[in-house]
Formats: structure tokens, sequence, C-alpha cells
């Protein structure tokens, strides 16, 4: 209610800036770096190259907060605990095809419970075990339960783009695309980028 007691209080409480971890940030999620950012979040972005992550600082007018590191190194926590002690991690995208579950883990577990993590995998993970595997259909939901490192965690399996001319890897605008639907999905769920069968139609390079 108003300070005249009409009921017509259209004051709206203070809306939180959203911040995002993203590991992959200057290769395959670079676009959803920038993406974000001219929506207004904030990004902590997580990788190795300290030069292109200074470079993404400056080209989003700060509102990518570097994190040079290799994710494999002691004192991850340590260093996502500081990264969010300002302002919690809203939200993650993952991509980090050769960290361990344990790296995994201890990135999922850095944000706040409730929040969407989206976990990109390579098509690898969607391998046929044999030749009648490969004559179905396939969704994530055929995943074992290890590939999903936290409850609620969302996964994007990482397919390819079939052409007449040959099938071709996604690039990074579409990567970075189909990250930023799965994070934003309502209600959520998992997703697959491409296709993923027939096997034998997978790029070779």
């Amino acid at each position: 209610m108003d300070s005249n007691g009409t009921g017509d209080d259209t004051t709206e409480a203070p809306r939180t800036t959203p911040h995002l971890l993203v590991v992959g940030a200057t290769g395959a999620l670079l676009p959803a770096v920038r993406t974000a950012t001219a929506r207004g979040a904030t990004v902590t972005a997580l990788a190795r190259n300290a030069t292109a992550l200074r470079d993404l600082e400056r080209g989003t007018g700060g509102a990518a907060r570097p994190l040079a590191r290799d994710f494999e190194a002691p004192g991850l926590r340590e260093a996502l605990s500081r990264a969010a002690r300002d302002r919690p991690f809203t939200g993650a995208l993952l991509y980090c095809p050769l960290a361990t579950p344990a790296t995994v883990h201890a990135l999922t577990e850095a944000v706040e419970p409730g929040r969407p993590v989206v976990l990109l995998l390579t098509s690898a993970h969607a391998a046929p075990e044999d030749e009648e595997g490969d004559a179905g259909p396939w969704s994530p939901a055929l995943l074992p339960a290890g590939a999903r490192p936290a409850p609620g965690c969302r996964l994007l399996v990482l397919g390819w783009r079939a052409r007449p001319e040959g099938s071709r890897w996604h690039t990074a605008e579409e990567i970075s695309g189909a990250a930023l639907r799965v994070l934003d999905a309502v209600p959520p769920g998992d997703a697959v980028l491409g296709r993923v069968r027939p096997w034998s139609t997978r790029p070779s390079a």
C-alpha cells in the first residue's frame, strides 16, 4: 500500500545483477560472455590465457572479471570463493572437457544452491557402445548418472551440424547461444546441440 492508502504501490524491489561463472571464457564460450555482459551481467571469466582475459575485460568495460588460472591447480575453491565474496554466483556455464570430476564438482559447488549451472559435454559422451546403439535416437537421459556432477545441473551435449557437403563442428557463436538458452530455460532441462546420430556422420577433425 502506498503512503496515500490507495494500495497502488508500484515500487519494485531492487533487482540483483546476475553474476555468472564462465569456464572456457576465451574459447567456445567467449561469445556467451560478451552477450551476458551486454545484457548487464557481471561475469567471472576463468581461463588460462591471462592476456586474452585482460583483452576481454577491456572489451566488456570491466564487466568480465578475469580469473586467470589453471583450474586443476591447487586452490581452486579458495579462488572461486574470493571471486564471489562481494556478489555470489547466480549461475554458471562450464566448458572444461579435460577437467577431473573433482574439479567439476568444485566449480558447480561454487554456485548458490538452486541456481542454474550448465555443463557442456563433448560428443564423445554420446558414443555408441556397438553398431546397434547407433541405430536409434539418443538423448542426455541415456547418460550414466555420473555424468551429472550435482543434482539440478543442466547438461548440454555438443553434437555436430550435418550438411550435404559434410558434417562440421559447431562454432563458438552456436555453442554459446545454445549454452545461454539452456541456462535461461524454464522449466530447466538438458539439451543436445545438433546431432549425435548416426555416429558415422561425426566429423573426423
